[in-house]
């Protein structure tokens, strides 16, 4: 008798854990905003929603309990946010989550062994924390945005933490942990994402990693060392980037040449500048860059195009030409559709990407652009010149180009 009460005690407690497990991984998805519409109730890893209807439908959601990485794009691609508590509009992620899986309680990472950061909102990794496992291009999103002053690394490789959204601003790489963020960067990181592009060793380290896949590295001390600035465009004056008169070193993308200029509109004192400079006083341009273009051949601007996927200069083909303007119902480039993203990652999308294939047509940016979300197409990557291979390939329809 006694061991038959201990037989079923037992089973009672195994059902109590598993009950446990089950509500520790719960979320609802809804159809609509605020909790409203169709719902789906989802407690394990899904690759993809379709799997259940419900791929690019989820406008709101609420977490029974535990944490969840919701991302844009499926097997967990493009761009992924980490929540922990109920949303009511899903804002710019509204209408495209694809993929999403519970985070593994008590382990950074999302306990999936990857790298991860966990900021912390005072220094020496006190007060609020919150983990960052994958690309995350806006903080507010994650109720942490110029939150971080201390940062502890987790796993193998480079973080990129930057001061605006989107990868915006200046940048920070981070590979260890840091006590109290300094360089102006305290309480003034909204992104943060694997250093996907690689980063120089510093002086003493063995190795090396890649230059940037295209455009220019900037770095606020020499030999590549301090904050960051990754430049893939023209940009008239580094004000809005948080970084005019600071950049000490640079390198260059293999194969591309670049005028730096000390003045904005590219107008005094410019310099040519390929592979790379350990020191810009060299070029009498320490503390003194403001602005930059790119002159080589495969340039996108006045004088050249980006080379499309059939090599050579980019055409892109589909636009119908006003007084002062570019119309693009579904512009192309070689049988391509042009990707809503300049490249993977789910990185520097929509504006970024539909200005910069108006710059490469001759203009100066999109007054207006739609995304074509539900008609899949081959895709390419403008800013890396290379096709959508994997995740949601979205085109760049109604695009309308203007001086």
């Amino acid at each position: 008798m006694t061991m038959k009460r201990l037989g079923q005690a037992a089973i009672a407690l195994l059902l109590t854990g598993l009950a446990g497990q089950a509500a520790a991984q719960s979320i609802i998805l809804f159809e609509d905003s605020n909790y409203r519409g169709r719902q789906v109730q989802i407690t394990s890893d899904v690759r993809n929603l379709d799997s259940v209807r419900f791929n690019d439908r989820t406008s709101s959601f609420r977490i029974v309990s535990g944490q969840w990485e919701l991302c844009q794009h499926d097997d967990y691609n493009g761009t992924c946010e980490i929540h922990s508590s109920d949303q009511a509009s899903m804002g710019r992620m509204n209408d495209q989550l694809t993929s999403l899986r519970p985070v593994a309680a008590g382990r950074p990472g999302g306990g999936y062994g990857g790298p991860s950061l966990t900021f912390y909102s005072g220094p020496n990794y006190t007060g609020r924390s919150v983990v960052v496992s994958t690309s995350t291009p806006d903080f507010s999103r994650i109720n942490f945005n110029d939150q971080a002053r201390s940062v502890r690394h987790s796993g193998r490789g480079a973080w990129v933490a930057c001061q605006h959204a989107n990868f915006d601003g200046a940048c920070m790489v981070i590979d260890g942990d840091i006590a109290n963020i300094g360089g102006g960067m305290g309480g003034e990181i909204s992104s943060a994402e694997p250093d996907y592009a690689g980063r120089p060793s510093r002086p003493g380290r063995p190795g090396g990693a890649d230059r940037p896949r295209s455009g220019v590295f900037l770095f606020d001390g020499v030999n590549f060392d301090g904050q960051r600035v990754a430049v893939d465009a023209d940009i008239s004056n580094l004000s809005r980037m948080g970084f005019n008169d600071r950049a000490d070193s640079l390198i260059v993308a293999r194969g591309e040449t670049w005028i730096v200029c000390d003045d904005e509109g590219f107008t005094d004192s410019c310099q040519r500048v390929q592979g790379e400079v350990r020191d810009l006083t060299s070029l009498g341009l320490r503390n003194r860059i403001t602005s930059l273009r790119r002159v080589d051949d495969s340039w996108g601007g006045p004088g050249g195009g980006y080379p499309g996927p059939g090599g050579g200069r980019l055409d892109i083909r589909g636009g119908t030409r006003g007084v002062e303007s570019l119309f693009f119902p579904r512009p192309e480039i070689n049988g391509y559709a042009v990707d809503r993203c300049l490249g993977g990652y789910g990185a520097r999308c929509d504006q970024e990407a539909a200005d910069r294939m108006c710059q490469a047509a001759g203009m100066r940016q999109a007054a207006h652009y739609s995304v074509d979300r539900y008609n899949r197409t081959r895709t390419w990557f403008i800013g890396q010149n290379r096709a959508c291979s994997s995740g949601q390939c979205a085109a760049l329809v109604d695009v309308l180009c203007t001086d």
